[in-house]
């Protein structure tokens, strides 16, 4: 599958053509959460209202919501959710967390979160995506409190389609960075291009996939993983099936703890 990874060139942007996020908008644009906490505790200081596990839910929530922001104006819909699953609980479209005290998850050491389709656990101060049916979901579990547990959801309902010309980031909880999913269209030729273009902080390893389309989300036709440097990188892949490459979900899914945006997905031959 894979053809070529070129790097375009060395430097590279992380905030050009990103999105802020409405819910803070004095929040400044980051790709990892991480980097928005200290602002956040800053502005917002420990009190007797707001305890630390906010501040991780509140930087998530503003993390993720930017990206959701970035994915839906290309006519899409990608759905976020952050807080604590215990209660209030958190809910994301078709996905809820399993409600139960923190010291339980965090001495069992996962989280479990429920879908129409079935329920997945997620590590404790760690990730997990899901793909089965109807359902494409990711699940985030920072952190794990005696009471509260950090919980961040993410839905994609309407995938969207390539090719994709807007930049769309690769979010990420604490470093645990959140896959993407578009819709590659058919075509009626045996061999589908895909050229995407990658913005990468640092040297890192991206795995790409191909699923089935909604209804079929499990079923994996294709995966390749590769190596990109730092910088601006375009990877090229050439998809084949005979008589015709039918339409399919890509995946694309960043190394952990790094910082990574979607720049474009072109296809040949075109729509």
């Amino acid at each position: 599958m894979l053809q070529e990874v070129r790097l375009k060139r060395p430097e590279f942007d992380l905030s050009t053509g990103l999105k802020t996020s409405t819910l803070l908008p004095w929040a400044p644009t980051a790709i990892d959460s991480s980097l928005i906490r200290p602002r956040i505790a800053e502005i917002v200081p420990l009190s007797s209202e707001v305890t630390e596990w906010m501040h991780w839910a509140a930087a998530d929530m503003v993390t993720f919501d930017a990206m959701a922001e970035e994915y839906n104006r290309i006519g899409s819909q990608l759905l976020t959710n952050s807080g604590d699953a215990y209660i209030p609980g958190v809910r994301c479209g078709d996905l809820s967390g399993e409600s139960d005290i923190g010291w339980r998850v965090r001495s069992r050491g996962y989280g479990t979160v429920r879908t129409p389709e079935g329920s997945f656990n997620v590590p404790v101060g760690g990730k997990a995506t899901f793909a089965k049916g109807n359902i494409l979901g990711w699940a985030a579990l920072p952190h794990a409190y005696d009471i509260q547990w950090v919980l961040t959801l993410l839905q994609w309902r309407d995938l969207a389609s390539a090719p994709v010309r807007s930049r769309v980031r690769f979010a990420s909880s604490n470093g645990l960075v959140a896959p993407n999913f578009f819709l590659i269209p058919k075509t009626l030729t045996p061999v589908r291009t895909l050229m995407i273009g990658i913005t990468s902080n640092k040297p890192q390893k991206i795995t790409i996939r191909g699923r089935g389309t909604e209804g079929s989300y499990e079923r994996v036709l294709f995966e390749d993983s590769l190596n990109v440097d730092a910088g601006e990188s375009e990877i090229i892949c050439n998809v084949s099936s005979f008589p015709f490459v039918p339409a399919f979900t890509l995946e694309i899914q960043p190394s952990d703890n790094t910082q990574t945006v979607l720049d474009y997905i072109e296809i040949l031959p075109p729509i």
